[in-house]
């Protein structure tokens, strides 16, 4: 698997014409070998991978990557370990990332570095890489996306007016770890009323009560893969805007799922469901993007957006969570996880969403 991406990397860096590239940033670490540990850098050369690790990680390191050279490093800093390994290969051109690089890390890579190899910016070369997902990493994402639903059908039991939105998320959280998520894929929204409202709302104090509107937004973290998961639900029964609002981004939703295929690009997605919701008179209150690429980070790639140049490819696994958020009464989202086929696109998430799902029946069935 990783020699695989190992070959595909060395391929991009021939077309930049570098003899090196150099990844201190940990996802592409992981991409490109394995090490799943929260620090490192990787140099890989048309002929070697090396990995450098502190001794917190030297076991792990060597358990996990077998396609690499595993180095320990201490008593130095991570750029001086970096550049001894630099001026022992002799590149003539490495590439370094400057998305991820800082001005600083760069400076002393500049001053320890022989002055005779060249150290170039380079953006997206393993980025554009990991947009298209190999069988290995859809697999975990399915398995991610498996998890999240069960533990979304297990919380809606416990779930009950008088519980905080912390409780609330904390049940999430308990249930994923325990249905075997390694880790939640990033902090639960559990959003409850007017808190609603806000797309990224943090967890309060605040106890839910019947009539609430209650926005669940999470995911599962397996085998280094993330899933994304959006429902929101009714505390009791729904009113007519509560059904009405959520019929529109439920439509809204399906609508652009249905669109996606190879070829179309992330703008074209994207109005499909902004234009349903601006002719029902919403259109100010949907103001993100339709969704992201997944994978080894939450936003893992180009967006569905209104700017989006993204043009999508089999392989590409992206969220689709249009939603009407109205100030004071509360908001509305669904999200599901998508993977672009030969033919379309094949949805990843299954929990219920056709209908409001209300918690209180939910205890009653």
């Amino acid at each position: 698997m990783h020699q695989a991406r190992l070959r595909k990397a060395r391929q991009q860096m021939q077309k930049r014409s570098l003899d090196a590239f150099l990844s201190m940033h940990m996802p592409n670490v992981f991409y490109l070998s394995g090490f799943s540990g929260s620090s490192g850098a990787l140099i890989l050369t048309l002929e070697k991978c090396v990995l450098l690790v502190d001794p917190r990680y030297s076991i792990q390191a060597r358990e996990e990557c077998k396609d690499a050279e595993v180095r320990d490093f201490r008593g130095v800093s991570s750029v001086k370990a970096v550049s001894d390994v630099i001026n022992e290969l002799r590149p003539r051109r490495v590439g370094i990332e400057a998305d991820h690089v800082s001005l600083s890390i760069y400076r002393n890579l500049r001053r320890s570095v022989d002055s005779s190899i060249g150290l170039s910016s380079v953006s997206g070369l393993i980025e554009n890489l990991r947009s298209v997902k190999d069988e290995h990493e859809v697999a975990q994402i399915r398995a991610a996306a498996k998890i999240a639903d069960d533990a979304f059908a297990a919380v809606i039991a416990d779930i009950k007016p008088g519980i905080t939105e912390k409780e609330a998320a904390l049940l999430v959280d308990w249930h994923l770890r325990k249905l075997g998520a390694d880790r939640e894929a990033f902090d639960t929204i559990a959003a409850a009323g007017t808190n609603s409202s806000c797309p990224h709302a943090k967890p309060t104090d605040a106890k839910l009560k019947t009539g609430q509107l209650l926005k669940l937004d999470f995911g599962a973290r397996v085998g280094g893969y993330n899933c994304d998961i959006t429902r929101t639900v009714v505390i009791g029964e729904p009113d007519s805007k509560q059904l009405e609002i959520y019929q529109i981004v439920l439509e809204a939703q399906l609508k652009a799922i249905e669109a996606i295929a190879p070829g179309k690009s992330g703008r074209e997605i994207d109005s499909i469901a902004r234009d349903y919701i601006a002719a029902r008179g919403y259109g100010d209150n949907f103001g993100h993007g339709l969704g992201h690429q997944l994978g080894i980070e939450v936003h893992d790639g180009p967006a569905l957006s209104t700017t989006s140049e993204l043009i999508l490819e089999p392989g590409n696994v992206v969220t689709v969570e249009p939603g009407i958020y109205i100030e004071g009464w509360g908001g509305i989202r669904i999200e599901d996880d998508v993977l672009v086929t030969e033919r379309g696109a094949e949805v990843l998430t299954h929990s219920p969403k056709k209908d409001l799902i209300n918690v209180l029946r939910a205890h009653s069935e």
